[in-house]
């Protein structure tokens, strides 16, 4: 059966005279206020609340909740900058994750540890909040041929061009390909050719154009570059077929790429291994 206590006059008189004095209704105020908002958000996502019981300060944190850690995200323009920085960082914990869509290598400095058979280390989650990524750009020389590619120019902005470049050419000799592009004279011929079969009075007739090259002048029909694929590598070997029309408004020249597309993949595969290799992480293709 519970019991109800009831102060004393003198005590309720004793009350009522705190109460009247500034100090004591400064500390009532006080502690109004800490069980008005007892929760108290502290450093690296501590937690503590106020409780009545003698107003001490007590931890409410997230027990689970990951420790104090770096998050920084560097983007680096090349892979030995990516290498410099994922050497002085990394820990049993690193990888690598290498995309070629994005063409970009990841360092994932505080990824998760790896399973070593015990069942501590398959829940011992990490921030994966700690990367640095490479970024890979096209070269400055790439990126000139490649503004240039696909499309038919005239003949003397193209012949201005290789000249320009002429030190990216390594077949057939560069002096060749100048020649041909300044002095290349092109006209194109029509054929009509027309057939009758007499058992039967079919008749077919034929369309064919031909275009012929006027001088001694030998049109290749491919030429090889070297040249970087990416800003920082080492320049590598791409072939482009060389093409040119006759037209009412002049002869146009150009070229297209010759399997570009698997010369970058390759490029980019042997980028991510050496990355690999320099760092000692695993690298994993994919995003």
């Amino acid at each position: 059966m519970a019991r109800h206590t009831q102060n004393s006059p003198d005590e309720i008189q004793i009350e009522a005279a705190e109460s009247m004095i500034p100090i004591f209704a400064l500390q009532a105020a006080i502690e109004g206020a800490r069980i008005a908002d007892p929760v108290i958000n502290g450093e690296h996502g501590k937690r503590h609340a106020f409780v009545p019981e003698g107003m001490t300060l007590q931890d409410i944190s997230d027990p689970y909740a990951l420790p104090p850690r770096i998050e920084q995200s560097l983007q680096t323009d090349d892979a030995q900058s990516l290498m410099t920085y994922t050497n002085r960082f990394s820990d049993t914990r690193s990888i690598l994750i290498a995309d070629v869509d994005a063409l970009t290598v990841t360092a994932v400095l505080d990824w998760h540890f790896s399973n070593n058979g015990t069942f501590e280390s398959t829940l011992n989650a990490q921030p994966c909040k700690h990367k640095a990524t490479l970024k890979l750009r096209r070269s400055e020389e790439f990126k000139r041929w490649s503004a240039m590619e696909g499309i038919l120019h005239d003949q003397m902005a193209f012949a201005e061009f290789l000249d320009e470049n002429a030190q990216d050419i390594i077949d057939p000799d560069p002096a060749d390909m100048i020649e041909v592009a300044r002095e290349l004279e092109a006209t194109q011929g029509v054929a009509f050719k027309a057939a009758t079969r007499l058992q039967t009075g079919e008749r077919s007739l034929r369309y064919e154009t031909e275009t012929h090259t006027k001088g001694d002048i030998k049109v290749p029909t491919q030429f090889t570059l070297q040249i970087p694929l990416f800003q920082g590598e080492e320049p590598v070997d791409i072939k482009a077929s060389f093409r040119f029309r006759p037209q009412p408004d002049g002869l146009k020249l150009g070229f297209v790429w010759r399997r570009v597309d698997y010369r970058i993949q390759a490029e980019f595969a042997q980028i991510a291994t050496r990355v690999a290799e320099n760092t000692g992480l695993p690298v994993m293709f994919g995003r």
